[in-house]
């Protein structure tokens, strides 16, 4: 399966677990949702859409730390002591993530995991894990 057709079906299978999420998908490029637990817990969740990024998934690292110890899963951190440490051509300091990772209350600013899903199966995993 290619990369578009991979980001497809994970969109589905996000459209079916888990809620848009009230800041709404970005256009083209990121799906934003509230996946609920079985105790009522919600985590935030922004996909990666665009044609141009592997489908990453992006998690708080809090929720994500029972599945960095899965064989296979490949993911990298995001610590939020990383943000705005660089200037931009302005000398202000820029944010540094994706940008449709700001206005979500969870994700915003706290340390991440960005997960590069290469099969559904692995989704699954992810979610199945969130959801207990």
């Amino acid at each position: 399966m290619d990369r578009q057709e991979l980001k497809m079906q994970c969109l589905e299978i996000l459209d079916a677990r888990a809620s848009e999420h009230p800041a709404g998908h970005q256009g083209t490029l990121v799906a934003r949702y509230l996946l609920r637990g079985q105790n009522g817990d919600v985590t935030e969740l922004m996909f990666e859409k665009g044609p141009k990024t592997p489908a990453n998934l992006w998690v708080v690292h809090r929720r994500a730390v029972g599945l960095l110890v899965e064989p296979g899963l490949q993911f990298q951190s995001s610590p939020a002591s990383a943000l705005y440490a660089n200037k931009g051509a302005n000398g202000k300091p820029i944010y540094g993530r994706h940008s449709a990772l700001k206005p979500m209350r969870e994700l915003g600013h706290a340390d991440l995991i960005c997960f590069s899903i290469t099969t559904l199966a692995e989704l699954a995993k992810i979610l199945d894990h969130l959801a207990e």
